[in-house]
């Protein structure tokens, strides 16, 4: 990839080992630009930096370091995205603390109007893996860019959802956008890359996954992202950082509401009483944000995927006409209770609708 000289010293800069996004921004008020900071390591205004970090910066202050760094990411197949790049996320330069250079590996689109965070815990029940990946199958069929950071759980079933939709689908890792975390993710990170997805990271090639990189990863998720929605978490669950960097960015927060026993479901249920968006379906996201195609439009999950028999018994009734929870008990002849949770997990699935009223309907 060709950049513009003012690109490749900008990148130099953010590269030096120890200047983080606030040093940075800190050096850029000091000086023209990184070109005359570069021409200028030696001077005093750049004492603030400390001892350590000043003499990072003054050894980078070399040709075969530069060079080495662009040649390092030609050979991890890298680019690297300038916040005053045409393609950096529009969204994520309103963020204070956005990184100065994002370095991706794929081709997606990383300022798509229809780009929706889904994230939770690495722990999470198989309801919320299947939660996860429903929601980004029927995001992704309505054209949405699902993000998410490819963690174990929640994270990793989103992205699956995704590239099963025919993706694209955004991770942000923690590490190197080369470096394959956790490694049981090898052939889901090669899906993401196949289908139009890409990895992204403010860290160069070859960055190992340091615990102290991922709570920072976050504020990329839900800053490229309109929203977020948290399918599971525990108490104090460290979906909380994702959810606190939305709010401070302005973005609207959802959560998948989940019974009171479950341990998994505290977290989404305590920010729907603080006032998130209770997600019961994907569609309420759509609608939300008007992404939502007629009715008439949308995708017949029921005939691509294989109902129970007892799934039949509830959704052939609603093909015929809308109902309520109750008409459709009397029906079937189920227990409310029972009734009422198969309803909600075929919402989820995109297989029926519940509409104003409270009544049910099948996709016909």
């Amino acid at each position: 990839m060709e950049y513009s000289v003012m690109d490749q010293y900008w990148i130099w800069l953010s590269a030096v080992e120890g200047v983080g996004p606030r040093r940075f921004y800190q050096i850029l008020s000091l000086f023209t630009d990184p070109r005359d900071v570069w021409e200028n390591v030696r001077d005093n205004r750049l004492e603030f930096l400390g001892p350590k970090v000043l003499a990072s910066l003054r050894k980078a202050r070399d040709e075969r370091f530069f060079f080495e760094l662009f040649a390092r990411l030609e050979q991890a197949g890298v680019r690297a995205l300038t916040r005053t790049s045409d393609d950096y996320p529009l969204r994520l330069t309103r963020t204070v603390d956005a990184p100065p250079t994002l370095y991706v590996k794929g081709e997606a689109d990383l300022n798509a109007e229809k780009a929706f965070a889904i994230v939770g815990s690495r722990r999470c029940t198989r309801e919320g893996r299947r939660a996860a990946q429903e929601f980004a199958q029927v995001l992704t069929r309505e054209g949405v860019t699902v993000v998410s950071g490819m963690a174990m759980g929640a994270d990793s079933a989103a992205h699956q959802g995704a590239v099963e939709a025919g993706g694209p689908t955004i991770a942000v890792l923690g590490c190197g956008p080369d470096v394959v975390y956790p490694p049981e993710n090898q052939l889901l990170y090669e899906k993401v890359l196949e289908t139009g997805g890409a990895v992204v990271s403010e860290y160069l090639p070859g960055m190992p996954p340091l615990s102290s990189n991922f709570p920072a990863r976050n504020r990329i998720i839900s800053g490229i992202s309109r929203g977020v929605l948290i399918v599971e978490g525990a108490k104090h669950s460290g979906a909380m950082i994702t959810v606190g960097c939305a709010l401070d960015q302005g973005r609207d927060v959802f959560a998948v509401p989940g019974s009171i026993y479950s341990p998994m479901s505290a977290t989404p249920n305590q920010l729907i009483v603080d006032g998130a968006y209770p997600a019961l379906s994907p569609w309420e996201i759509l609608e939300h944000y008007g992404w939502s195609r007629r009715l008439e439009e949308r995708p017949a999950p029921h005939q691509q995927v294989e109902l129970s028999e007892v799934e039949k018994q509830a959704v052939e009734p609603l093909r015929q006409q809308s109902l309520t929870l109750s008409e459709l008990a009397n029906i079937t002849g189920m227990s409310t209770p029972s009734l009422n949770s198969l309803l909600t997990m075929l919402e989820l699935r995109g297989i029926i609708e519940k509409q104003p009223g409270g009544e049910y309907r099948a996709y016909s």
